[in-house]
């Protein structure tokens, strides 16, 4: 009767144990996970939605002065930074993210005077900004 009590308690605390193991490892992934989300998410999400697209083809259009369809690919490239952003922001400086929608508001502005030069520094600023953001 004793063996059998003995037996049972054994088993009952290997399955404590891997209890215990499976939840430290759980718990370290999901922190690697949070603490490395930006240079994990920040290309896939990109390649998802097209941001660095639509900032190309802004840039494009600013280029050829093609003011109009510069505006409605600045308009596409707004909704996909909005789709972005909240992955982001939470593992990177909240200044670059306040750099990239300052180019927007800027930008917004060059684009409306038609002003070339500094519509291509902004948005040269904004991809720039973007591109080295994971390693920001």
């Amino acid at each position: 009767m004793l063996y059998n009590i003995n037996k049972k308690i054994k088993l009952l605390d290997n399955r404590f144990r891997l209890i215990k193991t499976i939840v430290i490892a759980i718990l370290l992934s999901s922190t690697l996970v949070a603490l490395s989300a930006c240079t994990l998410l920040t290309k896939p999400l990109d390649n998802r939605i097209g941001f660095s697209k639509h900032l190309e083809q802004v840039e494009n259009n600013i280029r050829n002065e093609d003011w109009q369809q510069a505006k409605t690919n600045l308009e596409d490239s707004k909704e996909s930074w909005k789709k972005l952003k909240p992955f982001i922001q939470v593992d990177i400086d909240h200044d670059y993210v306040k750099d990239i929608e300052d180019g927007f508001t800027k930008l917004d502005g060059y684009l409306a005077t038609q002003d070339q030069s500094n519509s291509l520094v902004s948005i040269l600023l904004i991809e720039s900004t973007w591109e080295n953001i994971d390693s920001l």
